[in-house]
């Protein structure tokens, strides 16, 4: 295996005209871009027209590795990108497992899809083969889990499969891309843009071994590892994302009853969260779980669940993560250890987001208890607040399209409410189509500039861990947490920061726990770069510039996005954590764009901000 950490080529798949061609990326674009959604932006800018339908063959999908994913230096992960059918905007969904290293162990750092099928198929990849596309009938219509297992079956387990589930299938657009029986790349619809082009999956068969394992890079792996914070690898380790889930219902982080309400006043009493602990979900536990070569493992697999009657679950189902024990406990008020575990499994099959589809599920149960759904409207489900088997009931009308409920919900709060009418709109959460993660931005104000002005709307893996690098000139937020002007600086940077994360492959938890200002010497030691933190600063800016001006070309603009008045406080909470506080957003969107060099009215980048960064092209694409 070669000891720099990436392969010099893509493969470009044309489903239309059932072609396969390499493409050759020289080292510059590397340096310039890293690789995940950093080279997919750069990419999908050029090769995807204005105007594109996100469903129609026009749409590219790529499958985009990080630089060191597949090397020892904390690289797992993969990013999978496209124009979302969200907002018909930038479009990426990030996702651990081993998807990832084993795509680039066939020899490509990335798969770009273009087209659309006649029939179903799958993409063969074999490491030294010509790659195939290759007819999926007989899988067409499984379910995730089964299909991935089966295909396992057919083709060798030394296989690793990314691929859709129903949910994908029949385009809805909450539908994500499932790898590793049950981590998904969720967000932006990408599941929805596979199946529009009749896509069922991708598989990588790798006979190549890791790369870049040399002495040194072990050596910096065993000596970094000594940096990482142990008290807080140690938590995930032990209880993973789930052990926060109780917590944060409690001190303002989670948002409660589709953002409703209070966790203090609502969850303590009627709706308490004892059963969504770390402890408690732990009981069904079988062993602990890591992704590709991650020291940290914060993921598990469960004892055979199916004697836990309708909320039964396999053996080896993944233990859920926060955010789908927010979306679905918080939220929706279930108080149910079997139930998380059900409706984890569930929407892995189906291959559904979870975040949106517990938060389609909360917005449907206030309809319904404010009288603007009736049980005609929701096959007959008694849709309030704590009904877990009503809860599991709508994730299988969900998954397959079926009956109003399903058909209203497919594809998220923001469809659902047009549908409805006027008397929906107040319940609605959304922002530009995209329902919120479980992360209330009255907690940390970052998250609010983040969820309304990044081109992928209300997503929680940016701010969070940008703000956490331990690059030595990064900027300090002010010392009180609720001041909103004088933040412009630490916005700009953190989401720089991210993605450089993301872009490198790298997970979130060890980007927050790990010796970050030690990245210039990861990537240098497995490229042979001389990169800084100055020029990673740069490629993080070049990247953000890369998804906001893909952005503008499509005609979506994040300047003018609505924020529901629920997540800012506008009226504010009368009681808990909150009481009394309201976001001023316009303060910190003004700073922000000022810092960024980003239009305040379009949203787009200037163009001394452009050609500064070495994208004169883009600023004449734009026109600006």
């Amino acid at each position: 295996m070669s000891d720099v950490a990436f392969n010099g080529k893509i493969l470009n798949v044309n489903l239309t005209k059932n072609e396969v061609e390499e493409e050759i990326i020289s080292e510059e674009v590397y340096r310039s871009l890293l690789g995940g959604y950093g080279l997919g932006a750069r990419l999908l800018f050029d090769r995807i027209p204005a105007g594109a339908d996100p469903l129609g063959p026009d749409n590219v999908l790529g499958f985009m590795p990080g630089l060191l994913t597949g090397t020892p230096l904390f690289g797992q992960r993969f990013s999978v990108v496209c124009k979302s059918p969200k907002n018909g905007g930038w479009g990426d969904a990030n996702c651990g497992g081993d998807f990832g290293p084993m795509l680039k162990f066939t020899g490509y750092d990335a798969v770009l899809v273009y087209g659309k099928s006649e029939k179903p198929v799958y993409i063969y990849i074999e490491e030294g083969e010509t790659p195939e596309i290759r007819d999926a009938s007989e899988y067409w219509g499984g379910l995730a889990i089964e299909v991935e297992d089966q295909l396992k079956e057919d083709l060798g387990k030394k296989i690793s499969v990314a691929l859709i589930g129903p949910a994908g299938e029949n385009m809805s657009i909450m539908a994500g891309i499932c790898n590793e029986r049950g981590r998904l790349a969720a967000r932006s619809g990408v599941g929805a843009v596979m199946g529009s082009k009749n896509l069922k999956a991708v598989v990588a068969k790798p006979t190549k071994k890791i790369m870049s394992q040399t002495p040194e890079v072990i050596k910096t792996v065993r000596s970094s590892l000594d940096g990482f914070n142990q008290a807080t690898k140690q938590f995930f380790t032990t209880f993973g994302t789930t052990g926060i889930t109780a917590n944060s219902a409690i001190s303002g982080d989670a948002p409660v009853l589709n953002w409703g309400g209070v966790g203090v006043i609502d969850l303590v009493n009627e709706f308490s969260m004892e059963n969504l602990n770390g402890p408690a979900m732990n009981e069904s536990k079988e062993k602990k779980y890591a992704c590709w070569h991650c020291p940290v493992a914060c993921g598990a697999e469960s004892i055979d669940g199916s004697d836990r009657g309708e909320f039964a679950f396999p053996l080896h189902t993944h233990r859920p993560e926060y955010e789908t024990m927010g979306a679905f406990g918080v939220m929706n008020g279930v108080n149910d250890t079997d139930a998380m575990w059900a409706v984890n499994h569930w929407c892995n099959e189906y291959g559904l987001d979870t975040i949106s589809t517990g938060a389609a599920i909360s917005f449907a149960i206030e309809c319904y208890t404010n009288g603007v759904l009736t049980k005609e409207d929701t096959d007959g489900l008694d849709l309030v607040w704590g009904n877990a088997s009503a809860v599991l009931s709508a994730i299988h009308k969900i998954g397959r399209r079926e009956g109003d409920l399903g058909e209203l919900l497919a594809d998220g709060t923001t469809v659902a409410a047009e549908k409805i009418g006027d008397d929906a709109k107040e319940y609605l959460t959304a922002i530009d189509g995209e329902e919120p993660p479980m992360h209330d931005p009255k907690l940390d104000l970052g998250f609010a500039v983040s969820y309304s002005l990044d081109p992928t709307p209300a997503r929680h893996t940016i701010w969070s861990p940008g703000s956490s690098s331990k690059f030595p000139n990064m900027p300090k937020p002010p010392e009180d947490k609720k001041q909103f002007a004088g933040r412009g600086p630490i916005h700009k940077a953190a989401h720089e920061q991210a993605h450089i994360m993301n872009s490198a492959g790298m997970c979130y938890f060890i980007y927050t726990m790990s010796p970050t200002d030690r990245i210039p010497e990861w990537i240098n030691l497995v490229t042979g770069w001389d990169t800084t933190h100055e020029e990673l600063e740069e490629v993080g800016e070049r990247i953000a510039n890369l998804r906001m001006a893909f952005a503008v070309k499509h005609g979506n603009n994040p300047a003018a996005r609505a924020v529901p008045g629920r997540i800012l406080g506008s009226p504010p909470q009368s009681e808990g954590p909150h009481a009394g506080f309201e976001i001023d957003l316009e303060t910190m969107k003004r700073e922000w764009y000022e810092e960024a060099g980003w239009d305040q009215t379009t949203s787009a980048p200037s163009r001394s901000k452009l050609e500064s960064l070495g994208l004169s092209d883009v600023a004449e694409a734009l026109g600006v």
